[in-house]
């Protein structure tokens, strides 16, 4: 008898440690991410948070920039994210629930200015009555609104739209706009459409304002989840180890969930200086 009590005392543990471990791990996760060429894209397409977070639905949503990433945050859209520096900055200013839990990457010459040629806008006081875009609260409106500001210029004095990078790319083709700064892969379409680069985020760095990508996560999700949060770090960490160590193979990757050619992702790689995470 005494057997049989204990063996169903230890069954009645095992069952409870189960239930617990369950109510532990979420339904699913969603994962909010930009269109643009840095490492998130290999962890998404090789599937590495999944293989953290087995018996997890993960689920990927992509958005257009740093201000359609906060709005998915306040709306409770995403457990993580990924967006640059100035929004993460300002969505915590503006008290939404989140918090920075690893830095992605830095941004070099894969987030520019490109003007168009015939517009002759030789240095930044050639903007002035020109047409302007970029995506609001994203880290290339923060550094054109630097630039302008280190130039003694008021934004007031040229019309600046608010675009996403697929609408500015549509929008320069239209003829609509002089100027733009945004990120790959739609920025080459402006190159490629009458356009040059003129002022990238990588020279910006160099002049005191260098901007990053952060991973974020939710806080309710990071309060309830502790263990979810370090088997995200683990997999994203895993995808730019991927990165670094297979370039050929990345590029693939880039090129494929971007619609690229090859030698375009390679390239656009290189504007991308990807961090390493500490082991």
């Amino acid at each position: 008898m005494k057997i049989l009590i204990k063996t169903l005392t230890a069954l009645a543990v095992s069952a409870a440690l189960s239930a617990t471990a369950m109510a532990d791990a979420p339904k699913t996760v969603t994962v909010g991410y930009l269109n643009l060429v840095n490492a998130q894209l290999v962890t998404k397409s090789l599937g590495l948070v999944q293989k953290e977070m087995p018996g997890v639905e993960v689920k990927y949503i992509k958005v257009g920039g740093g201000g359609d990433m906060l709005r998915a945050i306040a709306a409770k859209q995403v457990d993580f994210g990924g967006l640059g520096n100035p929004p993460t900055a300002i969505g915590v200013t503006r008290g939404l629930p989140i918090q920075g839990i690893m830095v992605l990457n830095m941004l070099d010459y894969v987030e520019a200015m490109a003007v168009r040629t015939s517009a002759n806008i030789k240095n930044f006081k050639d903007l002035q009555g020109k047409t302007l875009a970029a995506p609001f609260g994203s880290t290339t409106h923060y550094l054109l609104l630097k630039a302008l500001a280190d130039e003694g210029l008021d934004p007031a004095s040229m019309k600046i739209l608010d675009l996403r990078p697929n609408d500015i790319a549509v929008a320069w083709t239209r003829g609509d706009i002089d100027a733009a700064w945004f990120w790959e892969p739609n920025l080459n379409k402006a190159v490629k459409n009458g356009g040059h680069i003129f002022m990238t985020s990588g020279i910006m760095a160099s002049r005191g304002y260098p901007t990053w990508d952060v991973g974020v996560v939710m806080n309710d999700f990071a309060a309830k989840y502790p263990d979810y949060v370090k088997k995200f770090l683990k997999a994203e960490c895993a995808g730019i180890d991927y990165w670094l160590n297979n370039p050929s193979k990345t590029a693939a990757i880039i090129a494929k969930e971007l619609e690229l050619p090859l030698e375009d992702a390679t390239r656009m790689m290189k504007g991308t200086e990807m961090v390493p995470c500490a082991k």
